[in-house]
């Protein structure tokens, strides 16, 4: 007890102030909704409430209440039934061998109408190549294979690419099959 406050002791804090129900749901709602707020889950916030500084018998309790209560935090939650996937690495045997590509946008306008990005990185060195295009086609794809991959660093021997359409034409695959690359 000091100046008519009751106190406790943390491992983290050296004193956490203690507060009634009612003062603990207030600053769990400040916390969850106010300003700074955001919608973080039971564990998180009630951590937060205690980094603060401050403690309440029923604070796991009124956490656990209040974010069932939130719509957000629901649509948000991290799914608790859904089993961890594993990751597999992905090796790559030599530098610009395997190369993962994607199309990154609509992004606002640029010189050009330009909107989006064709990125593709290797998977060795983490080397990144992009082009800015105003179209997503079959034949700007290829282009870019050939002037920013094949010129610049070789024939690659693996290209990881999405289902998009303009990565899974005949001609793409026509052209990838005639330089043996998978």
């Amino acid at each position: 007890m000091q100046g008519g406050m009751l106190y406790k002791k943390s491992f983290t804090h050296p004193l956490l102030r203690c507060l009634s129900q009612e003062e603990g749901l207030h600053v769990l709602k400040e916390i969850h909704d106010g300003c700074c707020g955001s919608h973080i889950g039971t564990w998180a916030l009630a951590n937060k409430a205690l980094r603060v500084g401050y403690f309440w018998p029923t604070m796991k309790q009124d956490t656990h209440y209040l974010v069932n209560k939130c719509e957000k935090c629901q649509k948000h939650a991290t799914l608790i039934n859904q089993p961890a996937e594993p990751l597999n690495v992905m090796l790559s045997p030599c530098p610009f061998s395997q190369w993962g590509m994607d199309i990154v946008g609509p992004f606002s306008l640029a010189l050009g109408e330009r909107k989006f990005l064709l990125v593709a990185i290797d998977y060795f060195t983490k080397w990144v190549e992009t082009e800015p295009l105003a179209r997503i086609t079959e034949g700007e794809v290829m282009k870019f294979i050939w002037k920013s991959i094949i010129c610049r660093f070789g024939l690659p021997r693996e290209l990881i690419l999405d289902n998009g359409r303009q990565f899974k034409g005949r001609r793409m695959q026509d052209r990838c099959a005639g330089l043996h690359i998978k």
